[in-house]
């Protein structure tokens, strides 16, 4: 993908980039619709987006229930690029 979410589609960063306000229904139902969009075709975005949902909900079980802080780290470009170049392989 190579659109941005100003487009048609998301590219898989932006997914990464909107992953929390996508979570929390903070998404306008434009780009909801279009992030949901991308994970229908995307099965890394669908893997990523599942083991987020599952660290969220670890982090609440070892805080009793409580939500992760606002805002988390960035995650490192070379992380992410990492990522899609496996993803390319």
């Amino acid at each position: 993908m190579n659109e941005t979410v100003t487009g048609l589609e998301l590219t898989c960063r932006e997914v990464i980039d909107f992953v929390m306000a996508y979570l929390d229904g903070e998404l306008p139902a434009r780009e909801r619709a279009i992030f949901d969009a991308h994970l229908a075709i995307c099965r890394d975005c669908r893997t990523y987006l599942a083991s987020y949902r599952a660290a969220l909900a670890l982090h609440q079980q070892s805080h009793g229930g409580a939500s992760p802080p606002a805002h988390l780290p960035e995650i490192p470009e070379d992380l992410v690029q990492a990522i899609l170049a496996a993803r390319q392989a």
